[in-house]
């Protein structure tokens, strides 16, 4: 169980027609977007915000069971870093596991990896890539190491159509619902995609919510993301090597069950 709980609570880092579309303005025109078009404009747009605050609540089903998940956490986009704390729940156990990331890398600190971390040591270190092959699927794909690859894989989008005004955390927005083609997403091949949704803010057209869920393997995981605070100062401390264990994925098996 200690296996299953830590491996769910990291594969969320591991990790957009008809109807009316928005305005873009060029040059003193206006220019009416289809909602596949204006999606794939926020996408862009709030994929190269410097930072945001990122929320998540997801459900991940891994070898027959289903964990539950909710974290917050801050990422530095220019740097390629970010802090989460995220709480994994299976079969009623609560488990906090704190996450920092850096580059590719993703260190975590909990109480169920004492039995995996020698002596001296608080933090584990690994790799994200490795540790989704060793679960049997690219879930690094899925929901990749920082928000801004999730919000890349919505140039993909198609079929995309408007659901309607809805405010997000007293932010107006427009909730629009697509799917992903996977065909133009070579690190998803294989995989089954449910329709997404998005939301994009009336007036800073930013991504403010996104809903997105993934089957493959027979394993699944269904995710909300809401962001914020975009273009916000962002600190991350990396644990140093002095207190880090460098593990591979192998290390998991010293989990127990």
């Amino acid at each position: 169980m200690r296996r299953l709980l830590l491996a769910a609570a990291v594969l969320p880092l591991l990790l957009a027609a008809c109807g009316g579309g928005k305005h873009s303005s060029s040059g003193g025109t206006t220019v009416q977007l289809a909602p596949t078009a204006y999606v794939k404009q926020a996408a862009a747009k709030t994929a190269k915000a410097e930072s945001e605050h990122a929320k998540l609540d997801g459900t991940v089903t891994l070898q027959g069971q289903t964990v539950t998940m909710t974290g917050e956490g801050d990422f530095d986009n220019a740097q390629h870093q970010g802090t989460m704390e995220v709480h994994a729940k299976v079969a009623g156990v609560d488990v906090q596991i704190d996450e920092v990331l850096d580059g590719t890398s993703i260190y975590l600190r909990s109480p169920l990896l004492a039995a995996a971390i020698p002596n001296g040591k608080t933090w584990m270190k690994l790799d994200l890539e490795k540790l989704g092959k060793a679960q049997g699927v690219d879930f690094s794909a899925l929901l990749s190491q920082n928000p801004t690859q999730t919000f890349s894989q919505l140039q993909a989008s198609r079929n995309v159509t408007k659901v309607g005004e809805e405010t997000i955390d007293g932010v107006d927005t427009t909730h629009y619902r697509g799917r992903l083609d996977l065909t133009k997403l070579k690190q998803l091949q294989g995989a089954t995609a449910q329709p997404y949704d998005v939301w994009i803010g009336n007036d800073d057209g930013y991504v403010h919510r996104m809903k997105l869920g993934y089957s493959v393997g027979g394993q699944s995981m269904s995710m909300t993301m809401d962001f914020s605070d975009f273009g916000k100062d962002v600190s991350v401390t990396v644990p140093s090597q002095s207190d880090t264990f460098d593990a591979g994925a192998k290390a998991l098996e010293q989990l127990g069950g």
